[in-house]
This record gives structure tokens, sequence and C-alpha cells, in this order.
């Protein structure tokens, strides 16, 4: 306690004697600093005072040359013990007089100073000064006054004034040091007696209390321990009677509850058994409903394989998908039931990765192919193909993941990656599976959630898939049983890659390629794959079969390869967009090089059933066995050519109301044609106000837009619509453009509009992007491609390819004829307002009728004015000035175009369109 009172003691002094020391000792600064600082500058002002009147009074010595009297005067100048010496100059700067010691070196600079100067040096002030004489109106300098004075006396008497603060300061702090201990012991000894008087009170005399002094400095302290003191009796009472209570209380709860003890376990008994009957009823209720599901699912498939109208086979196909769909969905409750009451056991056998892969994507093809996504796997060399685990259960998780990479994702790919991550001591493989896309991408609000059970990605009403929300949840459980660990990687608009790893002890001790025995009679292969994954996917696992194998992404360089090469003994053949005849087509003139394999899409329609002599069919995404089998087939000729699957076409699952608007008669027509024969409910309209005016009187499932019209554009069109009712800000608006750059696609769906779709619309485009935004399941049939393959062009004298106009129309030749009809009904107005605008430099009006040209040009196969317009087109969207050269040959070409199709007219060669 002693120790205490010292360290406040010792506080008291710090907090009193600094303030007093440091207020002493800047006080003493200012002062020895102003004294100091008023030293020097008397020594100036003396300085320039006597210097001034020194050189009034050598004037007349100067000017008469009687320097008796002069030197007199500076001797008795240096009488003053602040002068040092002496220096009269003449007006050449000659010495004239000179009194006491030399002058100290300054560095005088020439010439001498117009007005009186200082200068100084380390121990001395020279002042100099011209000495001037009157005459008459003005002034001569006739010589020169310097005076030299020195410091010593001023820096005696500053250090007299320093050390006379030096005193008074110390003087300052001792009188302040002893008031604060004065001060200190004052406070100190009364508080020290206070706690003396503390420690003697008895804690169990609850009587005991200070002896309050009134003349004690802490007379208020001492009363109000006195008061906390009577306080503490009181509470201490009280907490007496608390604690009888409160032990009188816990027995009481603790008899309480063991009652509820005995409730709680009767109420587990009960929940067991309510868990039981759950189960139960589950079981029979899978029954009974999988039972009747089965046969609906059994029989519509048996339907479908017989003759059908084209509208039963529809029903059927819906009947079908939906008891799959009620399938999928009773199979995901059944399992998390299972999960959820920890009953869910794994099957652990012998598999292989590669065929559980080539499996799930053999399913999932169809499905990716009908949204002509890229569909690949890529087992990495380190991974042990064949391992213990559950095979089912490992394809559930691959399959859920596939399909909804597959679900959300409109364009690119969807790619399968099996890599080995880690082995432990015991030889346990941590194997890592990445299901990677190109689709919408997931913001991280949805990362959080999106393996809950009963949570979806988009979980509002006008969301675009639809789904139990289970899938995820159980495959995370799957994986945890598994001991692995699931997650994702994903960016808003860049895509996701869902990810998952395993635990799995691999066959073999230790990891063995793949080595299989040479193909006898083939060594060499060419690959024609324009999509890159699977052309690396293909690549890689024919490599694996020990081929050889030489790449192409297009038919230019494949056919360059081929005439300059003969070796190679197999070409594999992707059917890429093309139709399937086209593919064959193609095969038919390799086959004398090579016998060919066509890569296939799988859930197309209008195969062949029968292929050429030495052309074979391998449905995609291509497995590695199948491949081994198709090549060793062809080399042995075991393979028919009849070894293409036929799978079934499918239409819409359920009847749309669209509304079509468009200012081109021709987009028009041939847009409702293929909806109409789709059996879709459609609305026409020619202009932005009449679409505007139809939305007002019913609700559409989805709008098809034009972006250039007349008076109100789509953009326009757009956002009007969207602000009519909450409805319609969630409708799709689907934008239908003859020329999309990429600023105008920015531009498009920062408007409100959803997607866009570049003309010529085929029926494919088409309905895989009404199926995407609507949610509606389709399975779009083939359209013949708008390209020939290279060296198989046909020379076409005409401006009008008819083979191809009929095509372009999806076979209809009454369609194709009306629509070559309406064009060339409107090319003498169209010519006549290009001329115009372009002659009165009118750039809106001249873009926007060659814009109009363009999308019609894109329905008919005039393919000499297509690209004039086309070009064109580009470049009045680049610039707004029409006398550049680009511009005023684009506008040569489009006229000339037209007037090679009016000529084609008037010469009745239309009449070959029939």
């Amino acid at each position: 306690m002693k120790t205490s009172f010292q360290t406040v003691q010792r506080r008291i002094l710090v907090l009193t004697l600094l303030p007093g020391t440091l207020i002493s000792a800047l006080m003493c600064s200012l002062y020895l600093w102003a004294h100091l600082t008023g030293l020097d500058q008397q020594l100036t002002k003396k300085a320039r005072d006597m210097t001034r009147r020194l050189a009034t009074l050598v004037v007349y010595s100067i000017e008469s040359g009687e320097m008796q009297s002069t030197r007199d005067l500076a001797i008795q100048t240096l009488d003053d013990t602040d002068v040092r010496a002496v220096s009269l100059l003449d007006r050449n700067g000659r010495e004239l007089l000179h009194a006491g010691p030399n002058l100290l070196s300054i560095g005088m600079p020439q010439p001498l100073p117009e007005a009186l100067s200082l200068f100084t040096t380390g121990d001395t002030l020279r002042v100099i000064t011209p000495v001037v004489q009157l005459r008459g109106d003005s002034t001569e300098t006739i010589g020169w006054l310097q005076l030299e004075y020195t410091y010593s006396e001023t820096l005696i008497k500053k250090h007299r004034a320093t050390l006379l603060a030096i005193i008074l300061l110390a003087l300052a702090i001792g009188v302040v040091l002893s008031l604060c201990m004065k001060l200190s012991r004052s406070l100190i000894i009364p508080m020290q007696s206070i706690t003396d008087a503390m420690d003697e009170i008895d804690v169990q005399d609850r009587d005991s209390r200070l002896k309050a002094s009134p003349g004690s400095i802490y007379v208020t302290l001492e009363l109000a321990v006195n008061r906390l003191l009577e306080r503490l009796t009181h509470s201490r009472e009280a907490l007496e009677r608390s604690a009888d209570i409160s032990t009188n209380e816990l027995h009481e709860t603790l008899e309480t509850i063991e009652i509820q003890n005995v409730e709680l376990d009767l109420a587990r008994k009960e929940a067991l058994e309510a868990s039981k009957s759950k189960s139960e009823f589950l079981a029979n209720m899978s029954h009974e409903i999988r039972t009747p599901l089965n046969g609906i699912s059994g029989y519509a498939a048996l339907l479908l394989e017989t003759e059908l109208k084209s509208q039963q086979r529809e029903y059927l196909s819906t009947i079908e998908k939906s008891a799959q769909s009620l399938m999928t969905m009773l199979n995901d409750i059944l399992d998390f039931s299972r999960i959820e009451a920890g009953k869910l056991e794994l099957d652990n056998q012998q598999l292989s990765i590669r065929e559980v892969i080539d499996d799930v994507l053999a399913i999932m093809a169809p499905a990716a192919h009908h949204k002509s996504l890229e569909l690949a796997s890529f087992i990495y060399e380190d991974t042990p193909e064949d391992i213990i685990g559950d095979k089912l259960r490992l394809s559930q998780i691959l399959t859920n993941l596939v399909s909804n990479a597959i679900k959300f994702t409109s364009y690119g790919s969807v790619a399968i990656r099996v890599m080995l991550e880690q082995v432990d001591d015991s030889n346990v493989h941590t194997l890592k599976f990445t299901v990677t896309d190109t689709g919408s991408g997931l913001t991280s609000e949805q990362h959080s959630r999106i393996f809950n059970a009963f949570s979806q990605a988009d979980s509002s009403r006008t969301r675009q898939a639809g789904g139990t929300g289970l899938g995820l949840a159980i495959s995370k459980s799957l994986v945890e049983q598994m001991q692995g660990e699931i997650g994702l990687d994903s960016d808003l608009g860049r895509g996701s890659t869902f990810w998952f790893t395993i635990r799995a002890h691999p066959i073999k001790e230790e990891n063995v390629l793949f080595k299989p025995e040479p193909i006898t009679g083939c060594h060499h292969v060419l690959l024609y794959e324009p999509q890159e994954l699977s052309r690396l996917s293909i690549g890689h696992q024919a490599q694996s079969l020990g081929l050889k194998v030489t790449s192409f992404q297009s038919l230019d360089e494949l056919q360059t390869y081929v005439e300059n090469h003969h070796n190679y003994d197999l070409l594999l053949l992707s059917q890429g967009d093309d139709r399937l005849q086209r593919t064959v087509r193609i095969a038919e003139s390799y086959l004398t090089q090579s016998p060919v394999l066509i890569l296939a899409m799988a859930g197309n329609s209008n195969h062949p059933e029968t292929l050429p002599t030495g052309i074979h069919c391998l449905l995609k995404p291509v497995a590695r066995n199948k491949l081994l089998l198709a090549i060793q087939g062809m080399t042995s000729n075991t393979l028919s050519g009849t070894d293409v699957m036929q799978p079934a076409k499918a239409v819409f699952e359920k009847k749309l109301d669209i509304l079509i608007v468009d200012d081109n008669q021709v987009n028009l027509k041939l847009l409702e044609t293929i909806l109409l024969k789709m059996n879709q409910s459609v609305t026409t309209a020619h202009n932005g106000f009449e679409a505007i005016e139809y939305c007002h009187q019913k609700i559409f499932d989805l709008i098809l837009m034009d972006v250039q019209m007349p008076d109100i554009d789509g953009l326009e069109t757009t956002r009007r619509i969207r602000n009519i009712n909450n409805i319609y800000k969630r409708i799709p608006v689907i934008a239908v453009t003859a020329h999309a750059l990429p600023e105008e696609r920015k531009q498009i769906l920062q408007s409100g509009m959803d997607d866009y779709m570049t003309k010529p619309v085929n029926t494919r485009q088409l309905v895989t992007t009404i199926s995407h935004w609507t949610g509606n399941s389709v399975q779009a049939p083939d359209e013949p491609t708008e390209e020939n393959l290279s060296g198989q062009v046909k020379p076409n004298l005409s401006p009008i390819d008819v083979e191809k106009s009929v095509k372009l129309a999806a076979g209809n030749q009454e369609l194709a004829r009306e629509m070559l009809a309406m064009l060339l009904g409107g090319l003498p107005e169209d010519l006549q307002t290009i001329e115009e605008s372009f002659r009165n430099n009118l750039h809106e009006p001249l873009l926007d009728r060659v814009h109009r040209l363009h999308g019609a040009c894109r329905y008919c196969a005039v393919p000499r004015l297509l690209e004039a317009c086309l070009e064109l087109e580009t470049n009045l969207k680049h610039s707004t000035h029409l006398n550049a050269p680009n511009i005023i040959h684009g506008v040569e070409e489009v006229t000339r175009a037209i007037k090679e199709l009016l000529d084609w007219q008037r010469s009745k060669e239309a009449e070959a369109i029939a």
C-alpha cells in the first residue's frame, strides 16, 4: 500500500511540476530570444547611424584633399568598443585613409554598392556606404566609407543575459517544486489515513464506520464510504434472504426437470415411430406412383414406335416426357428422404470412371445437341480409370451437374474433367471432378444457397427452368458420404464450374496407362471437328488408342491436306451444324482415299436408313471404347452401313401466344409460316405502334421484335411495352435483326430485350431460342445451312439461287415464290429511295432503307444483293460521311445488284423458282 501511495505522489509531482517547469522554460526562452535579438538589432542600428553620420562629415575632406581632420575623426571613432576599423576610399575605389586593424575579407562585390550595405562575417559586421556630394539638383558619389564593427561586446552581453535567464529558471523550478511537494503531502497524507481506517474495519461487524472529520479535505469521500457500507450491509441481508428462496426453488426445478425428461423420452419414441411411418408411407407411395408411371411411360414409348399422326405423336411425346419428369422428381424426393433419415448407403463395387462419364454424356447428349452445345470429357492420364465406388451414385451426381449445366447454358460448351488431386499414405486416391459450362453464371448471393434443399438459383415465378431444388442438395450429401467436398466457382455472366472430390481406392496398386493393342490397318487418322473442345477430346481419345491424329478446324484445311497427302488410313468427319445428309455427301467425296467415320449429333432427325459402302456413323459425344470398336470394325469390314440411330422428332410441349413485329412483309411471312407449322398462336404487327396496341389488348408469351423500323424502332417499342404493366416486364422480347455489330448487340440487350437472333432465322435457331426463354421443351428439326462447301459451289449466272431459296423457306416452294415476289415488288421503291438519299446526302434514310433491304435478302437467295447490302450497311454504321470512297462504292454495288434483279424479273426468269 505504501508503494501505491508513493506512485500516486510521484504522479502528482509530475502533473504539477511538469507544466510549471515547461511554462517557466518557455517564458525564459522567449525573454532570452527577445533580448538577444534586440542586442543584434541595436548593433545594426548603431552601425547604420554612425556610418551615415561619418559619411556626411568626410565629404569636405575628400573634395579638399585635407585628410588630417578625417584621420582624427576616424581615430576618435575607434574609441567606440564596437568599432574595429575605419577605411575611406576615393571614387575609384583606392584607399585614402585607414584606421585600426586590417579589414577582414568579405569578398566585396565589384563595383562598390550604390547605397548603404551591410556585410556580416562570423565575428564582424561591415557597413559600406557611398560618400555623396550635392551638386545643384543632382548628387555625385565621390568615394566610399567602410566601418567594421565587432560582435565582441554584443556576445558578452548575450552571455550575461543567458546566465541570468538560467539562474531565474532554476529559482522558478525550485519554487514550483517546493509548492508541489507541499501539495502532494496535503493530498496523500489524508488519503493514507482513510485507507488505514478502512483496513481496520471488521468485515463481520456490520456497524463499523469511518470517522468523518469536518476539517478534512476528504470529508465528502468519508461520508460516501459510510453510505456505501450501509448499502452493503442491506445488500448482504437481502442476498441471504434471496439465497434461501433460490435454494427452495432449485429443489422444485429439479423435480420439474425429471418430469420433463420423462415426457421428452416419450416424445422421442413417438417421433421415431412417426419417422418410421413416414418412411413406410413414402415407400408405399413410391410403389403406388411408380407402377402407373412405368405403365404410362412404357406404353407411350411403344405407341411412339407405331405409325401416328403428327398431333398424336406430339401428345404421346408430351405424356412420355411428363412421366419421366415425374419419375425424376419422385426419385429425388425419395433419395432426399433416405438421406435425411440417414438410411442411404453406398454400394461400393468396382467401376470404370470412363464408362460412368461416357454413359452420362450419352444420356445428356440429345439435350445438349438440341441447344447446339458442345459436350466433351477429359480424363487426365494420371487418373486411375478403375476404382472402388458406387457407380449409380457417382452417375447420379454427374448427371445432375451436367443436366444443370445444359439447362442454364444457351450457347458454348459443357465439359467434364477428371484429375488426380492427392494420394495419401494408405494409397487412398482423392479424385476431383469438374463440370464447366459457358452459361449465365451465378451471383455470390446464389452461391450461398445453391446447395440447400428446395432451393434454386432462380426461385422467382419467371424462372426459366423448373425442378424441385433437391438435385444439388442430394449431390452434396452423396459427395460427403464419399468423404469428399463439393463447391463451385462462378461469376455472373462468365459461366460456372461445379466441382466435387471423392476418396477411393484404385483397383490396381499402381496407375498403369491404358495401352490397347495396335489396330491392324489403321495407324494415322484425320479428324475434322469445328468445335475446339470436341476436337481436343476426340483427338486425345484417338491418341490414347495408339493412333496418330491430324486435326482440322475447317473443311478447307482438310481439303488442302487431302490433296497433298495420302498417308492416312481413316477420316473422322464431324457432322458439325450440317444436316447428316449433307455430311454424308461430303464423306462420299473422300471415299476414294480412305473409309470415313461420321461423328453424328445425337437428337437429330431425318437420318438415312442406309449409308454408302465405306461410310459408317458414330454418335457424339464420342466414347473411347465405342471409337475403338468402330475403327476395329471398319478396318475388319464387320460394320454395316446402317449403324445410324434414328431418334424421334419432338415438338413444343404447349401452345404459345407469340407476337412478331417487323416492317418487312417477307420476314413476317416466313416467321409466321414456321411458327404456324409448329402449331403456335401467332399475331403479326407491321410497326411498333401496332405492337404496343396488341400488347394492351392481350398478354403474349413471347415477342419477336425487329430492331430497325420506321417511326418507332424496336428498342423504343420494347421500352414502351415493358412499361405497360408488371407482366410485360417479365415477358421475353427477342430481337430479330439482319445485322448485329458488337456495339449494337450491347445496345439491344441494354434496351430491355432479353436476347437476339441474326437473320436468316432458321427453324433450329428459332425453336432453340423460344424453348430457352419460355421453358417450353422442344427438339428442333435440322435445317439446311446457308454455306456451300469449299470446292463444291456450283456456278450460277443467275442473280437468284433457286435451290437455296427453297431451302431458306424450309423446303416450301410456294412460300419461297411468295417471298421472292414480295422482294422483287419492292425493289423499284428501294432503288429510288437509296439513290435519292445518297444524292441528297441523307444518312439516316439511306441506312434505314439498306437495313430493311438487307433483312429481306436474308430470306431470299440473292447472294450478290445480300453481300452488297451487308457491306454497305456495315460501312454506314461506322461512318456518317456519304462521300467516303467505300460508301460510294457500296451504293454503286447495291444499285447495280438491284438493277440486275429487275432485269432478271423483266426477262421472266423468275419462273425458275417453280
